[in-house]
Order: C-alpha cells, then sequence, then structure tokens
C-alpha cells in the first residue's frame, strides 16, 4: 500500500483509518483495487493504494476517449450524415438512385430517417426507379473491436458498428401473451421485414419460461421464440444487436418510403468509388450533446464511434479504430502519461485485453479539470450524477455524495471502477478513481465499497 499525503491532522488520520477499515475487509484478500485521491482545490494528494497497478477499466475507458473526442475533435464537432440522389427527377419519378453516405453518427434515429421521407416527398417523388446506395467508404470493414468476446455477440452492449448506424444498431422485441391458446405474439420495433420471426412458444395456465435470442451463432437476423408464457403474464421485451446495421438501415429506409407511398423499385447496395450526388441535406449531430449519453448511459457504440470520428482527423476514407488509438495515445501524453505503459484496444471498454492504472484515470480526471472554461464543464455535466441519473441513479442516494458526486462507472464481469469528481463538506472538489478486479458474482458488493469510499472522501477532505 502506498499512501500520498503531506501532514497528518487528527481529521486526516480520522479519513485514512476509515479508509484503512474498508480496505482491510475480506473482501480486498483476493480482489486487487488500484485507488488515487487528489483535493483539486488544495492541489494536494490525499491518498493512494496501488495506483498503479495495471487493471481492467471496463467502462472507464470510456474516461479516455470521451476526454480525446472533447480536446482534439473539438466541442462544435458534430457526426454526420449525408442524403442525395443521382440522375433525375421527372414527373414524379426518380430516374436514380438514393444515396446515404455515413460517417459513423451513432445517434441517427427514426426521427432522422422520418426527415428522409419528408426530403424526398417535398420533391414530389412518388417511385424511385434505381436502389438506395449505402456509401460506407468512410470506415473499414472490422465491425467489432480488439478482444471483443464472440460469446458477448447478441447483446446491445456489444453493437455491430458500420459508418451507418441507426437506433442504435439495436432491435427491440415484445413478446405479448394472447388469449384462446396458441402462440404468443412477438413485434420488433423498429416495425420492419429485417428479421425472420421463428415462434415456438406456447401460451399456459402456468408460470412464463421463455428463451429468446437472436441467431448469433450463424450471424443472421432470425428472432427465436421459445418456452412458455402465462396467461397473466405481462409483456417481456428483449433488446439485441443487429447483424449488419447498414442493410438494417436501407431497409427501415425503403419500408419508410413505401409507408409513404412512395414505390422504391431497387434494391440496398453498397458502393464503394466515385460516383455524382445531388445532395438533399446533411444530418449533423454534435458531439458536445452525444457524450451525455456516451458517459451517462455508457453507450458503447457511441464511444467506438467518438474513436473511429477522432481517426477521421488524419484520413477520410476507410478509417479504422487503430487510426482513432493514436489520439488515446496522444491524449495520455497531453495527461503527462507514457502510452507504452498502458494497453488500449477499444474507446468503451468492452475489450478485455484493456489495462490502465488508477493513476492514469486520476491524471486526465485532473488535466481536464485543470484546462477548465467549456471542455471542462461538458466533459463534467457528462458524467452521470449520484442518485440522480444515468449509470448511478439507483446508487448512493443519501448522503454528501447525493446530487454532487459526478463519475464515470465501469463494469464487466470481476471488474468494477468509478472515476470523477465530488465536492467535498468544505466545499473542495475533489477527484478520484477507483478501480477493482478479480472477485467473483455480482459487482454490487464491489459497487458498495466503492459509495463508502467516496462518502469518506466527501465527509472527510
Amino acid at each position: 500500500m502506498c499512501l500520498s499525503f503531506t501532514r497528518v491532522s487528527a481529521q486526516g488520520e480520522k479519513f485514512l483509518s476509515e479508509l484503512n477499515t474498508i480496505l482491510n475487509d475480506t473482501f480486498f484478500t483476493s480482489c486487487n483495487a488500484g485507488i488515487e485521491v487528489y483535493n483539486l482545490s488544495q492541489k494536494k494528494p490525499l491518498f493512494s493504494r496501488d495506483r498503479f497497478k495495471l487493471m481492467n477499466p471496463a467502462s472507464n475507458m470510456k474516461v479516455i476517449t470521451s476526454i480525446a473526442g472533447l480536446v482534439y475533435l473539438g466541442k462544435d464537432y458534430s457526426f454526420k450524415t449525408k442524403i442525395g440522389y443521382t440522375g433525375k427527377i421527372e414527373n414524379s419519378v426518380l430516374n436514380g438512385d438514393v444515396v446515404i453516405v455515413g460517417y459513423g453518427d451513432p445517434d441517427f434515429k427514426m426521427d432522422s430517417l422520418n426527415k428522409c421521407y419528408d426530403l424526398l416527398s417535398a420533391f414530389g417523388i412518388k417511385e424511385i426507379k434505381g436502389d438506395i446506395l449505402l456509401d460506407v467508404s468512410y470506415k473499414d470493414s472490422l465491425f467489432w473491436g480488439e478482444g471483443w468476446m464472440w460469446d458477448d455477440d447478441g447483446a446491445v452492449t456489444s453493437p455491430f458498428m458500420s459508418a451507418l448506424n441507426i437506433y442504435g444498431n439495436t432491435v427491440k422485441v415484445t413478446v405479448s401473451p394472447v388469449a384462446g391458446g396458441g402462440r404468443p405474439h412477438v413485434s420488433v420495433y423498429p416495425v420492419t421485414s429485417y428479421f425472420e420471426i421463428v415462434n415456438s412458444a406456447s401460451m399456459t395456465n402456468e408460470g412464463t419460461d421463455l428463451r429468446v435470442w437472436r441467431d448469433y451463432l450463424e450471424r443472421t437476423n432470425k428472432i427465436f421464440v421459445k418456452g412458455k408464457m402465462s396467461y397473466g403474464s405481462p409483456p417481456s421485451v428483449y433488446i439485441f444487436n443487429v447483424w449488419q446495421p447498414e442493410f438494417y438501415f436501407a431497409t427501415l429506409l425503403k419500408e419508410k418510403l413505401e409507408r409513404g407511398g412512395i414505390k422504391v423499385s431497387g434494391k440496398a447496395r453498397i458502393i464503394y468509388g466515385d460516383y455524382k450526388m445531388t445532395q438533399l441535406y446533411e444530418f449533423q449531430h454534435p458531439y458536445s450533446k452525444l457524450i451525455n449519453q456516451l458517459n451517462k448511459k455508457s453507450d458503447n457504440l457511441y464511444a467506438e464511434m467518438v474513436l473511429l470520428a477522432l481517426g477521421g482527423i488524419s484520413r477520410n476514407k476507410n478509417v479504422s479504430f487503430a487510426d482513432g488509438k493514436k489520439y488515446q495515445d496522444i491524449i495520455i501524453k497531453w495527461a503527462g502519461k507514457n502510452p507504452a505503459d498502458y494497453r488500449l484496444s477499444d474507446g468503451s471498454g468492452v475489450s478485455r485485453y484493456n489495462v490502465v492504472s488508477a493513476s492514469l484515470l486520476l491524471a486526465l480526471t485532473n488535466k481536464i479539470y485543470e484546462t477548465g472554461g467549456e471542455l471542462f464543464d461538458i466533459y463534467y455535466n457528462s458524467l452521470p450524477i449520484a442518485g440522480v441519473d444515468g449509470t448511478l441513479a439507483s446508487r448512493m442516494k443519501t448522503g454528501l455524495c447525493f446530487n454532487n458526486l459526478h463519475a464515470k462507472t465501469g463494469t464487466l464481469s470481476g471488474v468494477s471502477s468509478l472515476t470523477g469528481y465530488v465536492r467535498g463538506k468544505s466545499g473542495d472538489m475533489i477527484s478520484f478513481s477507483i478501480m477493482m478486479q478479480n472477485f467473483p458474482g455480482s459487482a454490487a458488493k464491489a459497487r458498495g465499497f466503492q459509495d463508502a469510499i467516496c462518502e469518506i472522501i466527501a465527509q472527510n477532505n
């Protein structure tokens, strides 16, 4: 154990005693813990334990990625998607193709899809003789991050990624009971024919025992529903990732157009290379707002698309996550650390290959605070608030940390981390990074210790 402090007052002794009492719990006999605490207002270290030990950060990787995005993309950066057409519009017919150009926007949702319909409808188009062309040349062909695990497929936390993303590259499946026997009703949102539903479930007077999954083993978009559903049970809702999100995008667009009375004769095609397009609109979604979804909701797709956007600083075609990682290294240097001391494999923390330290996370947390101004405000406000919102909504709902502590959470099996800020009882701003790794079962116990440590920090700074 390494403790960093200059002079121990009576209050300081109480602070250290309370922290050490927690860390002497038998939980930490096998669980590794790296911790560092710093008083930003007084510019002095308060406590550290194994702060240089390398551990998996889980979603605390988003501390690195989101700060890099603010510093190197800038507060005014926007993710974009373009829509246009080839050919000519004559007598309510587009003799050409609709073109969608993707640049890795993670925030393209159904309202933007409705806007696509409105744009084409405004020209009086009733028929599109050509195809829906998908320009995904901005991004390379790798759809997952380095070190993502095959058995995470199907989960929304492991989204397939593309230059064209829509609805988070997810689908919501609802299974509802029906009266009179037969099979329960299965619906998907967004409403689409992109998924094949294989429903062999049955209704029963006994308890509900459903099994619902997307066919991840064969990498198809078949949705299987098996088991039994009770007549009196409420609807069951499941959310899955979607294979080939760019074709999901095209299918949803085509179905939207046709429901609105615009016939589409062709099919969806991926295109590369040069083409002539008349641009209708450029969708823009600013990073300064998307960072809230990234950090508060710990959205992995958003984090990976920020990493991709960082890679787009140095090239505009076939951008890879490896291109973005160069800027993760640069931000580590910006914080006064050596990138060679760590391993970064993705932007979100899904990868099991990532290893960083509490010291690195605290250095970045302190550096963005010292930078101040709008960049810090955007970052600080994007973090979950204890007991209020995001991934901390149900934690620390009493005590000094409530509606005070702003921090990024991180969770994988056997991993739990928390890095951020809390105002101490004196009014001082305190930064902290707590990393815990190698424990069995649920992360609830690790989180309980983190919450207790944070309350001690706030009470005794």
